[in-house]
């Protein structure tokens, strides 16, 4: 279970939803870096992070889009779209490119249609 808004971005599924009861202070803070897996050193990096926020619903509710690039090559690397509901002090990955690959739940194969 994350404790911070960056171990969510690193760890959570899609959908997934982090509860930490503190949102409340929450005030669009995201963190500088993350360490996720970069496609082109195929090893997990260092990612700068530009967050923008892409939909208010309301005033303590919307999405953002979330862009990163890896420190070590330079690569557009990862991107997160975060939907966030301050007033019930919650968010959730709504996307994530590349999709998170997780010991835990092997990636699923497309549908070969005949």
């Amino acid at each position: 279970m994350a404790t911070n808004v960056k171990e969510f971005l690193e760890s959570y599924e899609l959908y997934e939803r982090f509860d930490p009861h503190t949102l409340a202070w929450w005030k669009s803070d995201w963190p500088e870096t993350v360490t996720v897996l970069c496609s082109r050193c195929d090893a997990k990096q260092s990612h700068r992070l530009w967050p923008t926020k892409v939909a208010g619903f309301t005033l303590d509710s919307g999405v953002y889009m979330i862009h990163g690039t890896c420190e070590q090559c330079g690569n557009n690397g990862v991107m997160f779209w975060v939907e966030y509901n301050q007033r019930e002090g919650w968010m959730r990955k709504a996307g994530q490119l590349p999709a998170a690959r997780t010991a835990s739940r092997p990636a699923l194969e497309p549908a070969v249609s005949a």
